[in-house]
């Protein structure tokens, strides 16, 4: 025997309607909660970033690297950055320890002379939480590894592998500080 559908084409569209109202008041409560970036609170609101200690003894380190950091704070706004360490609620505090060059690409006609460089630059990091007076972070250690491309003019006598890391120090510097800023802020 067949049976008839008994569904008329508006009543049809009424189930259809309530199945979609029902779908957007789920999808909206699931929504609802989310916010964006992250969700756990700092133990301190402004925050002293120290002059850069640099005992990796590169050439006008400490300013390139102070001035990198600052900045990776500033774009960040989680915490306001302030002057005098008196008035801030935690101090950082950076030292640059090594700077290590591992070669990754040497040239075919000459294993010996390379092509291709990681810098790689080594920081211990200490935060002070100035009101309570006790360390938040003691000497972590964060690192930071850019890639150096040495490519001389066929007819040069020397490499110019020195002036490719002195291009490459602002680049190593801000990734530095990006992820200085994240072990800082991140909460841990």
């Amino acid at each position: 025997m067949h049976q008839e559908n008994n569904y008329t084409p508006s009543s049809r569209f009424r189930i259809l309607a309530c199945f979609a109202a029902v779908a957007c008041l789920l999808l909206s409560a699931a929504c609802s909660h989310y916010r964006l970036g992250t969700g756990g609170t700092l133990a301190f609101s402004t925050l002293y970033v120290a002059p850069v200690e640099n005992e990796a003894n590169l050439p006008q380190g400490a300013a390139l690297f102070s001035t990198q950091l600052r900045e990776a704070f500033l774009r960040d706004s989680r915490v306001t950055l302030v002057n005098d360490p008196a008035s801030a609620d935690a101090t950082l505090t950076v030292e640059l320890v090594r700077l290590d060059r591992a070669m990754t690409s040497a040239r075919t006609y000459d294993t010996g002379l390379a092509r291709k460089f990681d810098l790689t630059l080594a920081s211990r990091c200490t935060l002070r939480d100035n009101r309570a007076g006790r360390l938040l972070i003691d000497k972590r250690p964060v690192t930071a590894t850019r890639q150096v491309f040495s490519t001389p003019a066929p007819a040069a006598t020397q490499s110019d592998q020195l002036q490719a890391e002195y291009n490459t120090m602002p680049l190593l510097a801000g990734a530095l500080a990006e992820n200085i800023s994240h072990a800082v802020l991140d909460v841990w």
